[in-house]
């Protein structure tokens, strides 16, 4: 039988699993970058599913465990719409690459794109961050 203690107790697995994707997702660039500074040229496309498959799969996985947590959705302040608007923003750079790449055939670097990427969804994570650690100085305050 089910507790309501169990059912809770997985879906925090399930955020915790979450997270570990995100992060294996992330660091499935580390041989990337690690070919590109020996100065080897990979190809983009041995990392990018890998890539996506960590970071959109953790991220469906903590949305649904926090919708079953049934934790209160997060209040929208500048910091909030700021950050996750550069999130938005940095993955939006890849539109111009890819299309460049495929649609016109012509031939671009994935290091003229990158930075603008990073930029983005690097800054609107800080952001997030900040808020986070803002939201938590003042319940401690309070």
């Amino acid at each position: 039988m089910l507790t309501k203690e169990r059912i809770y107790n997985t879906a925090v697995l399930r955020y915790r699993l979450g997270t570990g994707l995100i992060w294996l997702g992330v660091l499935a660039w580390l041989p990337f970058i690690v070919l590109q500074i020996a100065g080897a040229k990979p190809s983009l496309l041995w990392f990018l599913p890998f890539h996506l498959i960590g970071v959109v799969g953790g991220a469906r996985l903590r949305s649904s465990a926090r919708e079953e947590m049934e934790t209160p959705p997060a209040k929208k302040d500048l910091f909030h719409i700021f950050g996750y608007g550069l999130i938005y923003a940095g993955i939006l750079v890849w539109a111009p690459y890819f299309y460049l790449k495929i649609i016109t055939d012509q031939g671009v670097e994935v290091m003229s794109f990158l930075p603008y990427h990073l930029a983005g969804v690097l800054g609107g994570l800080l952001l997030l961050v900040v808020r986070y650690l803002n939201d938590r100085k003042n319940k401690v305050a309070a």
